[in-house]
C-alpha cells in the first residue's frame, strides 16, 4: 500500500517488507536502525507513515488458535476482525465487540485503542489478555495482564514494540438484532443520553447536524431483548438505511430487527463492501459520559459550519478502561465522530471543533485527525508520563518512533 485507507497520506516508506515468519520479522527489526509496523492503514492521519522500513503483516501465519479453559483466542497481527469473528463464530464463539468496519486489522486497532460502541463495552484493547512483541534486538518478549507493564504496553501506539500476536478474551457465540429509530432529535437525543445509548448492546446515533436537528439511532440489541416499538418520538425505520443520508444501504449490515450473528451485526457495514463513503477525512474526540449533553450544546453553537463539510456525525458510548494510552483511562466516554468530506477546510474545522470541546477535556482518537498539542494532550492522559518512560526504556534508540509519535510524545 502507498497511502492510507482513504489516501489523504501518501506513505514515504524507504523499504516496505512483509515477512513470512516471526523469525523473519525478528530478524528485520534486528538488523533495522528504524522500523514501522503497519496494518490495515486505516487512519487518518501519519501514525502509521514512516521515512524508514514498514513492516506489513500479509505474508504472515494466519492461524488462530483456542483456548476453551482460558476463553481465549491466539490472533496473528495483521489479521482482521472481519477474518478473526468468521472463524471464531465458527466454532461458537465471539469476542465482545467490534468496530464500525470489519476490515481493520487487530493489532492496528488495539494499538489506538479503536472501540465499538455499548455503556457496558470498553474499547476493543480491552479484550487483549496478552500480547507477544518483537523487540528492538529482535528478541522476543509476552507480556500479559497483571505485568506490570501490561497496561502501558496494550494501547502502544506501535511504541512497545512489533505485535506478533494476541490473545483475546472469548465468550460463546451470540446473536444480536439490529432496529434503527428515525426521526431523533439532537435536542432530544442529549436530554435523554444516558437513557438511549443504555437502550441496547451496542448504541449509535447519526447526525448530520443540519439545522432540523434530526437524527438516526442504531440500536443492536442481543439475543434475549426486545426492541421498544418507539424511541420518544423516533420511529422504527421501514426499510434498511445507510448512515450516511441518501446512499444505498446495500453494504450495511442486516437490520428491520431481523436477528443473526453477533459478527454480522455490530459492525455497520459488511466485510465485502467499501464501508461507508471511502472519499473522506476522520476526526473523534471524546469526552467523560456525564459531560456529553453539555459537549453536544456547546457544539450546536458551531452546528452550520460543522455540516458544511461533513458527511456525517456518529456518537458513541465507550466503558472505563485502565490502559494507560486509552482516551477511556478510568472515564466512561462518549465518542463524537466525526466523518468529513475530503476538503482542505476539515483541519481548520478541527481546530474549531477542539476549541469547543477543550473545556470538557476532550482526548482525540490517534489514529484520526487532530491538532491538539503534545502539551495539551499530556495534560488530559494521565498516564502519559509513565508511558513515555515506559517507551524510553523499551526503545532507547526511538527504532519503532515516527514523525507523528516524536510530536506526540516528545522525543
Amino acid at each position: 500500500m502507498s497511502a492510507n485507507w482513504s489516501g489523504t497520506v501518501n506513505f514515504r516508506d524507504a523499504q516496505r517488507v512483509a515477512p513470512t515468519s516471526v523469525e523473519e520479522l525478528q530478524e528485520f527489526v534486528s538488523n533495522s536502525a528504524r522500523v514501522r509496523a503497519r496494518g490495515s492503514a486505516h487512519c487518518f492521519n501519519d501514525i502509521a507513515d514512516t521515512s524508514a522500513t514498514a513492516i506489513t503483516f500479509e505474508n504472515m501465519p494466519s492461524d488462530i488458535d483456542i483456548n476453551k479453559e482460558k476463553k481465549t483466542v491466539r490472533v496473528p497481527a495483521g489479521m482482521k476482525y472481519g477474518e478473526l469473528a468468521v472463524a471464531l463464530h465458527d466454532r461458537g464463539w465471539a469476542i465482545h465487540n467490534m468496530a464500525s468496519l470489519p476490515h481493520i486489522s487487530v493489532a492496528g486497532a488495539v494499538a489506538t485503542a479503536t472501540h465499538g460502541s455499548g455503556v457496558g463495552n470498553g474499547n476493543l484493547a480491552t479484550a487483549v489478555e496478552s500480547l507477544e512483541l518483537v523487540l528492538p534486538d529482535g528478541s522476543l518478549k509476552r507480556i500479559s495482564k497483571g505485568d506490570a507493564s501490561f497496561e502501558g504496553s496494550v494501547v502502544g501506539l506501535g511504541l512497545t514494540g512489533v505485535v506478533v500476536n494476541l490473545d483475546l478474551a472469548i465468550e460463546p457465540t451470540f446473536n444480536i438484532a439490529q432496529t434503527v429509530y428515525r426521526g431523533m432529535s439532537r435536542e432530544s437525543y442529549a436530554a435523554n443520553l444516558d437513557e438511549i445509548m443504555s437502550l441496547a448492546y451496542s448504541v449509535s446515533y447519526f447526525t448530520t447536524w443540519a439545522a432540523a436537528g434530526g437524527g438516526e439511532v442504531w440500536a443492536k440489541f442481543k439475543a434475549g431483548t426486545t426492541a421498544p416499538t418507539d424511541l420518544f418520538e423516533a420511529y422504527p425505520a421501514t426499510s434498511n438505511r445507510h448512515p450516511l443520508p441518501g446512499l444505498d444501504p446495500e453494504p450495511c449490515t442486516e437490520q428491520m430487527a431481523v436477528s443473526g450473528p453477533w459478527h454480522l451485526r455490530l459492525p455497520h457495514f459488511k466485510m465485502e463492501f467499501t464501508p461507508s463513503a471511502g472519499d473522506e477525512i476522520q476526526s473523534e474526540f471524546f469526552v467523560a459520559r456525564k459531560d456529553a449533553p453539555a459537549a453536544i450544546a456547546a457544539l450546536e453553537k458551531i452546528a452550520p459550519q460543522i455540516n458544511e463539510i461533513l458527511w456525517v456525525t456518529e456518537i458513541r458510548a465507550i466503558a472505563a478502561d485502565d490502559l494507560w494510552m486509552s482516551p477511556h483511562y478510568q472515564r466512561d466516554s462518549i465518542g463524537i465522530h466525526f466523518t468529513w468530506k475530503k476538503v482542505d477546510a476539515v483541519y481548520e474545522m478541527v481546530k474549531v471543533v477542539e476549541a469547543t470541546l477543550a473545556p470538557f477535556g476532550y482526548r482525540p482518537h490517534l489514529g484520526k485527525v487532530f491538532s491538539a498539542s503534545p502539551d495539551y494532550f499530556k495534560s488530559v492522559m494521565p498516564k502519559f508520563d509513565d508511558f513515555k518512560k515506559l517507551v524510553t526504556e523499551i526503545d532507547p534508540t526511538n527504532k519503532f518512533g515516527n514523525e507523528f509519535t516524536n510530536r506526540l510524545i516528545g522525543r
